[in-house]
């Protein structure tokens, strides 16, 4: 056999055998992560298991909040009229566009602060706040409602 025809057997026969230990390595590796994950599956399937009791209270939960917050929605549409999407919108940022969808509705939402005096009023009004306190800190964060002597947040 000739020099160079021998070399490159040899080096074949070199690659080979390093992909051998390489695929042999990740072999031994995923034996050891499939052992991990039964491990880890029996405690998934105990805490499951433990829980399992729990879904029905949370159901029941659940289906009370949302009774009383349909319960409050129609409260504060009575109340507040044209002025409600902007009043949750204002204590729960986001809410306000859902509200409507929810009490079939349709409109802007406009949140009640500094720059909606009719509904800072209305929001006064329903907290029992008086039209003659001093008015809130200028420095007061935006994400906070800001109504004229009142926060129900502290």
């Amino acid at each position: 056999m000739e020099l160079p025809v021998l070399i490159i057997i040899l080096l074949i026969t070199l690659i080979i055998l390093a992909l051998a230990v390489f695929l042999i390595a990740t072999i031994l590796e995923l034996r050891k992560i499939d052992a991990g994950l039964g491990v880890v599956l029996e405690g998934v399937a105990e805490i499951a298991t433990k829980t399992a009791p729990v879904n029905g209270v949370l159901d029941a939960i659940n289906v009370t909040l949302v009774a009383g917050r349909d319960l409050l929605e129609g409260l504060a549409l009575k109340k507040t009229g044209p002025d409600a999407a902007g009043l949750v919108e204002s204590c729960f940022p986001g809410e306000g566009q859902r509200f409507l969808q929810r009490v079939g509705r349709r409109g802007p939402v406009v949140a009640i602060g500094e720059e909606y005096p009719r509904g800072t009023a209305t929001l006064n009004a329903l907290l029992g706040v008086s039209a003659a306190a001093p008015p809130a800190a200028a420095a007061e964060p935006a994400d906070r409602i800001s109504v004229v002597g009142a926060r129900p947040w502290e």
